[in-house]
This record gives C-alpha cells, sequence and structure tokens, in this order.
C-alpha cells in the first residue's frame, strides 16, 4: 500500500498554501463559509483547518466530511464528547452540532462542505451499491425535519482512503470550489473508499433513517440491475421476508416490485428506441427479457403500439 512521505506531504500543503484553503482561526472559517454560501455557483467547498489552540464551535449547516489528517481531536457532537486521532473521518448533515479541539500541536483538520444541490441524481445513482453512504446522503438532502444524522468511522492514516482525501482536497482548491466533472470523480472514489472501509472502520452512528429512504435504495437497486434482478434476490440483500418487501414497496410506492421492474425496463426499451439502432431483440435481452412475445405485449399496453412502429414515428418526428 502506498503511504506519503513527510516530504511529500509537507510539499503537498505548500501547493496548498498558495490556493489560500488554509485556516487558523474560527473568524477565518466563519468567513470562508459566509462565502460559500453567498456564491449561488459554488457548492462544494473544502478547508484545511491547523493549530486553531482553541476550540472551534462555529456552525455549519451543510453535509460535511471532516477528517483528522494528521494529531488528534476531541469532537463534541450532539453533546457527546470524544478523543480521535488521524484517520477519524465525521460524516454529518445539516442539524448534526460539531464541535472540535485539537489535542496536540501541529494537528491538522480537513473539512469538505457541501450544498444539497451537489448531490443530483446521477451522483446519488453511482453510490446505490454502497448502502450506508447511499442512505445517508439521500436522508440529508431530502431531511425536512431538524434530525441530527452522522457517522464517525476511525481508519487508519496509512489506508487509501487518506490518498483519496487530499486529491479531493487538491481538485476542489485546483478549480477554486467550482464544480467540475473531475472533483465529482474524486469525490466519487472517496466516498466508495469510506464504504468499502465502512465495516471495520464505524465507531459510531446516529442515523435514524426514514422508510422512504430505504425505498429509494430498493429502488435504485432495481433500476441498477434490470437484466438480473429478482424478488428473492432484492428481497435478501435488504433483509426482508420476499412477500413483506413486495407488500412494503407497495405501501410506500403505490407499486409492488413487479410493478417497478416493468417500469424501469420500459422505460430503458424506450431510450434504446428513441437513441439507437440497436435490433429490438438485442433490446429486449439488454433489458432482461427473453420472451419476445411478452416484451410486445408489455410494450403495447403501455404505449398503445409495437416497439417498431413506435421507433419509426419518433423518428418521423425527429425528421
Amino acid at each position: 500500500m502506498y503511504t506519503f512521505s513527510k516530504e511529500q506531504f509537507d510539499c503537498f500543503f505548500d501547493f496548498l498554501k498558495t490556493l489560500d484553503c488554509y485556516n487558523k482561526t474560527q473568524d477565518g472559517m466563519i468567513e470562508e463559509l459566509n462565502n460559500f454560501e453567498t456564491n449561488p455557483k459554488r457548492q462544494i467547498a473544502s478547508f484545511v483547518c491547523q493549530s486553531t489552540k482553541k476550540r472551534l464551535t462555529y456552525l455549519a449547516p451543510y453535509i460535511r466530511i471532516l477528517y483528522v489528517l494528521s494529531g488528534s481531536v476531541k469532537i463534541l457532537i450532539d453533546d457527546k464528547e470524544l478523543l480521535y486521532k488521524a484517520g477519524c473521518l465525521v460524516l454529518a448533515n445539516e442539524w448534526t452540532v460539531v464541535e472540535y479541539e485539537e489535542m496536540e500541536a501541529e494537528t491538522t483538520m480537513l473539512s469538505f462542505y457541501f450544498k444539497k444541490e451537489y448531490f443530483n441524481d446521477s451522483l446519488l445513482a453511482q453510490f446505490a451499491e454502497e448502502p450506508i453512504i447511499y442512505r445517508f446522503f439521500v436522508e440529508s438532502i431530502k431531511e425536512t425535519e431538524e434530525n441530527s444524522h452522522y457517522f464517525i468511522f476511525q481508519f487508519s492514516p496509512n489506508e487509501d482512503i487518506h490518498v483519496y482525501a487530499l486529491l479531493l482536497l487538491k481538485q476542489i482548491v485546483k478549480m477554486r470550489y467550482f464544480n467540475n466533472k473531475v472533483t465529482k470523480s474524486a469525490f466519487v472514489l472517496f466516498v466508495v473508499e469510506i464504504s468499502q472501509l465502512s465495516d471495520k472502520g464505524l465507531c459510531v452512528k446516529d442515523s435514524n433513517l426514514s422508510s422512504g429512504v430505504l425505498v429509494e435504495e430498493i429502488l435504485a437497486h432495481i433500476e441498477t440491475h434490470l437484466t438480473t434482478v429478482t424478488l428473492s434476490e432484492t428481497a435478501e440483500k435488504f433483509h426482508f421476508h420476499p412477500n413483506y418487501l413486495s407488500a412494503f414497496i407497495k405501501k410506500q410506492t403505490d407499486k409492488n416490485f413487479s410493478d417497478w421492474v416493468i417500469h424501469y425496463r420500459l422505460r430503458y426499451a424506450e431510450t434504446y428506441l428513441r437513441q439507437t439502432d440497436l435490433p429490438i431483440q438485442t433490446i429486449i435481452e439488454e433489458i432482461g427479457y427473453q420472451d419476445k412475445a411478452f416484451f410486445f405485449k408489455l410494450f403495447k399496453d403501455h404505449y398503445q403500439t409495437t416497439p417498431g412502429k413506435y421507433r419509426k414515428l419518433v423518428k418521423n418526428n425527429v425528421q
């Protein structure tokens, strides 16, 4: 496993200092967060606090990831006082009150802040296979009541997550905090690594996720596994009895499991017919069906025409 040397670490932060992501005072952090709040073009921000010497108690009403790069900190989170060292990571929603105090000289704390609009559907879809993280982000952007949700992990600073945290920081600062595809790619790498290590790293959690968030996670799983998804496999993944799972989905959405599978398969079939010249048999197999007659019946019931006629109609309208 690759490990940063002290010389590389120092060089990295010398570069970041030239781009003004460093802060050593609470007033400095408050000013930076105010700038973040008032700039509509900024959806993500990141700052480094080092040698602040005093407890930081500023409010940050955003989705946050806090990561201890070096040293150790005393964290006060929702009135719980906890001591953590380098490799500690806190994932918190906007309602969670987090304060911290450096316990060693040269302690370095890295902070990421996200506005809710940063988490669009395409980004969230990339986390659908990371249950803890997916549920947390969906809950955080949809929650209307002031409920605190957070996770605290303790990772080793020698693990890859440390490298991905630095990579994301560098990309955010390099782009002057504006959103771009490379920054989101770095964020995805960081989040997936958190998820992969979550089983052994999770220390504390306070996350009462709603049924609405859980059903969204189930639907995302259905959509991303259209060709192979089954009720029994999905029920096993989410720890439900198959009959209860279908009833649960029906209660939350007014559609049962099979209805959603058909919904997504027909939607993807329509997209293929509109945007590609793939043979219809290939499309049928791509969305998970083998029986051509069954698919034709479903499609005609929904669109009142056959797939072939639908494709011709779309092409004629475009012309």
